[in-house]
């Protein structure tokens, strides 16, 4: 199992409060490697230069909206980061925007408002196997 310290997670949100509510929320986990992008085109260009083990994204967002990072981040011209985990995290969880999601790749859905626990268990669903966070995270 990989150490949590030692995960790497991109927040998206251009929200900046919830930015820093799952950022905190992940660092409670004991995830502290946690970059944030304020947009869906800083997100691209952060995903083009960094690796990371897997993002949170919000859905509506000004620039470029959770369907275009995805339609993006799936393309297979994009390179490995292509099959990264994403967990959707939105106000908004309607039938239609979670089939949508669903549809371009997004592993997880994380309606808001959201418990720590609750964002625990959505990155451990996420994660393969060998990554996995343990029960232990949540003591």
């Amino acid at each position: 199992m990989i150490i949590p310290g030692q995960l790497r997670a991109l927040v998206v949100d251009d929200n900046t409060y919830a930015r820093a509510i799952c950022t905190m929320g992940l660092k409670k986990l004991g995830i502290s490697n946690v970059e944030e992008a304020d947009g869906g085109g800083e997100a691209i260009l952060k995903l083009m230069q960094t690796p990371f083990h897997f993002m949170l994204m919000d859905w509506y967002m000004p620039d470029v909206n959770g369907a275009g990072v995805m339609q993006v981040l799936r393309d297979g011209r994009f390179g490995a980061p292509s099959t990264m985990p994403v967990i959707l995290m939105t106000a908004y969880p309607s039938q239609d925007n979670l089939a949508r999601a669903r549809k371009l790749g997004i592993n997880e859905i994380l309606p808001k408002p959201f418990t720590t626990e609750q964002l625990g268990m959505a990155v451990r669903r996420v994660l393969p196997p060998a990554e996995r966070l343990d029960d232990s995270v949540f003591l």
